[in-house]
Formats: C-alpha cells, sequence, structure tokens
C-alpha cells in the first residue's frame, strides 16, 4: 500500500512589493541568497511583483513534484521586551494572513503552517485565531526570532498548544541563511519543555549543522528521540553539501531513521552530487540534472533509503485520520 507523501518544510517567501506584508532582507554576503532564488525559480518576468511571482513557481513546483501536499510555512518577527514587533532587528518576515490567503488559492497542494513567536504579547489569542481558521501546525524560529523555548513564560503557550493538538516545529541546530540572534537557542534541548507538556514537536534540521559548527548539537536529538514518542526530525536542508556529513551521521542511526518526516526546504537546492559516494556518481549527476526542485530533494533522499517512507509518514502525521485508507496508483 503506497500513502500519499507530503513535504513538511517548504517555505513560502516574498518582499511586500503586492502589499503582502512581507519582508527579507539581507546583509553582507548572505544579500546575494535573494538574488539567487530568483534566478533558480525563474522569477523575473513571471508576474508583476515578486511576491506573486514566488507563489506562481511554488504551485508550478508543487504540481510538478509527485508529491500530494507541502506544509507552506509563514515566519514571524522578532518582538521587543513588551511583546510589540521589533521591525528594526526582522530581516525575514511571513504574515499568518498572507499565508492563509496563499494557501487558500491552493488547497490541493498546500497546507499552512502558522508562525507564532512566543514572546508577542498576543500569542495565545494568535494561536486560537490561527486554529480556529483551521492552521493544525505551527512554526517557531528560536535562533532568529530570540525565542528561549526552555522559558517558563512560555508554558502557558505551550500548553495550549498542546491541548488544540497543534503540531508545533521548531528550528534545531545551526543557522546560516539567515541573521541569529543567538545559535544556543537552537539547541534541541530547548524543546523538553514543549515535549513535557505533552505537544508533537518535529525539530527541523534533527539538530544538524555544518562541519565546522560548534557546538555539535545532533547528540542532544539523537539521544532525546530515545525518550520522547512525541519528538521527531525533519529532513529539511539536509541534502545539500553543509550538511553531508551530519546527514550521514544520522542516517547511521537506526532509531533516527524511523523517525525522520521529510522536509526540503524549499527554496533551497539539494545538491546530490555531494552523495555521489552513498548513491554512486551515475544516480547522483542524473538527480543533479533534474529541474523540479520539490521532485530532486525526494528523489535524492529515496536514493538515501529514507525518502518516500519518511514522507508517507508525514502525511500521517500532518493529516491524522486523512490518511486513513488512502492509497496513491
Amino acid at each position: 500500500m503506497r500513502l500519499p507523501t507530503l513535504d513538511i518544510h517548504v517555505h513560502l517567501m516574498g518582499v511586500g512589493d503586492s502589499g503582502s506584508g512581507c519582508r527579507l532582507v539581507m546583509r553582507g554576503p548572505k544579500r546575494l541568497l535573494p538574488w539567487f532564488l530568483a534566478r533558480k525559480l525563474r522569477l523575473r518576468g513571471r508576474a508583476s511583483s515578486l511576491d506573486e511571482a514566488y507563489v506562481l513557481a511554488l504551485a508550478e513546483q508543487l504540481k510538478a513534484s509527485g508529491l500530494a501536499k507541502a506544509v507552506v510555512l509563514a515566519q514571524d518577527a522578532i518582538y521587543d521586551g513588551r511583546g510589540e514587533p521589533d521591525w528594526s532587528r526582522t530581516t525575514f518576515y511571513v504574515p499568518n494572513d498572507y499565508l492563509f490567503q496563499v494557501a487558500a488559492r491552493f488547497p490541493q497542494w498546500m497546507i499552512p503552517c502558522v508562525s507564532i513567536n512566543p514572546e508577542r504579547s498576543d500569542a495565545i489569542d494568535e494561536l486560537e485565531r490561527c486554529a480556529a481558521a483551521g492552521a493544525r501546525i505551527l512554526k517557531i524560529h528560536p535562533p532568529i526570532q530570540g525565542v528561549d523555548l526552555a522559558d517558563r513564560r512560555h508554558t502557558p503557550f505551550l500548553r495550549r498548544c498542546a491541548v488544540l493538538k497543534m503540531v508545533v516545529m521548531v528550528h534545531t541546530g545551526h543557522e546560516h541563511s539567515a541573521t541569529v540572534v543567538n545559535a544556543e537557542l537552537a539547541s534541541p534541548r530547548k524543546l523538553e519543555s514543549a515535549l513535557d507538556e505533552g505537544c508533537t514537536v518535529v525539530a527541523c534540521h534533527c539538530g544538524t549543522g555544518w562541519w565546522r559548527d560548534r557546538p555539535d548539537m545532533l547528540p542532544d536529538f539523537l539521544q532525546m528521540i530515545r525518550r520522547h514518542t512525541n519528538l521527531w526530525g525533519d529532513t529539511s536542508v539536509l541534502g545539500t553539501a553543509g550538511r553531508v556529513i551530519d546527514l550521514r551521521r544520522l542516517l547511521a542511526d537506526d532509531w533516527a531513521r524511523e523517525r525522520l518526516l521529510h522536509g526540503s526546504d524549499f527554496p533551497f537546492p539539494a545538491f546530490p552530487l555531494v552523495s555521489a559516494t552513498s548513491i554512486g556518481t551515475k544516480k547522483a549527476i542524473s538527480l543533479q540534472r533534474m529541474p523540479n526542485l520539490l521532485e530532486q530533494d525526494l528523489a535524492l533522499k529515496e536514493a538515501l533509503g529514507i525518502g518516500r517512507e519518511s514522507a508517507e509518514r508525514a502525511y500521517r502525521l500532518v493529516g491524522g485520520d486523512e490518511a486513513d485508507g488512502l492509497e496513491t496508483e
């Protein structure tokens, strides 16, 4: 029986030129990233705004990917001590309302994942609002949002997530694409409070990093999945060159392989050639030439022995009872 497949980690992005409220501000070497992604996705000339061009490119890729659906992510702001948005420090922002609007245009492919920074003054109210609007999964990015999930002030928020059965996705491991406020906040150990409150938690990236990153957070994730049955890890961005060593370490752990959920981290592309020693040079070259980034990422992970199973597992987790009895041709 073949269940539907799902990519649990796909980014919605924008620069705000359509009135979306999005923002994307990159500094230093990272300032070239938006240019690279725009070229990779052929955004120029696709629509009258970059916001809309990205939406159309994402929908186009999803339609041709072979995936049943994808979880598409919003991105909340950094908040100050009063719980108000700190726009001077927020470099990446995608409003929940904009996410809902986009997902409503493509319900056959997109599941909205809202983003709520627990530091905001209305965090629980926003959680309730989004749940009432149909959201069943949310994303928190501690190192770039400045959130310490171990802080007891956030316990009521996490407890409410558990009551609402809201799947909580949390960035873990080292961040290289966005401006980092505090790298220590990305430790998988910061998830203990959410797990103890009964939340179903997805540790995005499984606490991985590049070979030179310190501290090494992957061992913490590997230890924690042995203690918490409500903890999962997604494979987003693990097909890239920087994380190939940690990916090998992750796949060497049989326990971990059973707790992985497929994620791509679209629009950030995989780089199959770095896995040539594992999947063979011919296969790696073939995958490298695939034009669809979502299809390529899943194909790489299938070649590594974790793709289809983890994508079906992701569908079951997010789809719940909707996945029961479903079968693809």
